[in-house]
């Protein structure tokens, strides 16, 4: 019920508004109560953030229930990670007002997310076998494409937002560190890309 209501009002009031007392009230409880579940306001909003992520994790999942070539699941969960997840209205209003002001950082500073999201990639790659790049181990295959999405949604890739260029981004440098048999290389980047 509390995080329902922070994400509530969040989403209704924006960041500034959405205080603790507000927060509280809109959940039917008192600050005490809320400051009982959460030590801060930092906790409440690392809390909010797992579940919005976990959230888009579940739905990623989804939409591709039916990919099993472990390539091809990497390649587009990172261009719905890439094209998508930075573009989520909650995340925003709530990274925005971070000290870094967007949605990687904010991710990458929660240890709670980073090894939730770190164990979703390994389980995953622990299930391709030998489809993985021989001697590669599922744990650091895992924290490399990690690494990759928060770069995505920095935008330190270029074109970023451009879901064609980051399907050929990921093919050509991303699969060849992780699978035991990648695509040839071929043209990433475009004129204006």
């Amino acid at each position: 019920m509390l995080l329902d209501a922070a994400e509530r009002s969040f989403a209704h009031r924006g960041y500034r508004a959405s205080t603790m007392q507000v927060i509280a009230r809109d959940a039917g409880y008192t600050r005490a109560v809320i400051y009982r579940h959460f030590g801060s306001r930092d906790q409440l909003l690392d809390a909010l953030v797992v579940r919005v992520a976990v959230r888009k994790m579940v739905a990623i999942a989804a939409r591709l229930e039916t990919t099993t070539d472990p390539g091809d699941l990497v390649t587009e969960s990172l261009v719905i990670v890439a094209t998508e997840v930075g573009q989520d209205p909650l995340l925003r209003v709530i990274s925005e007002h971070t000290d870094e002001g967007n949605v990687a950082a904010m991710i990458a500073r929660s240890a709670t997310l980073s090894e939730v999201l770190a164990g979703q990639f390994e389980m995953g790659f622990r299930q391709a076998g030998d489809k993985l790049r021989a001697g590669l181990r599922p744990g650091d295959a895992a924290r490399f494409v990690l690494s990759v999405a928060l770069g995505l949604l920095l935008g330190l890739v270029p074109g970023a937002d451009d879901a064609e260029q980051v399907r050929r981004y990921v093919q050509v440098f991303v699969l060849p560190a992780l699978v035991a048999d990648p695509s040839p290389a071929g043209p990433v980047f475009t004129a204006s890309g």
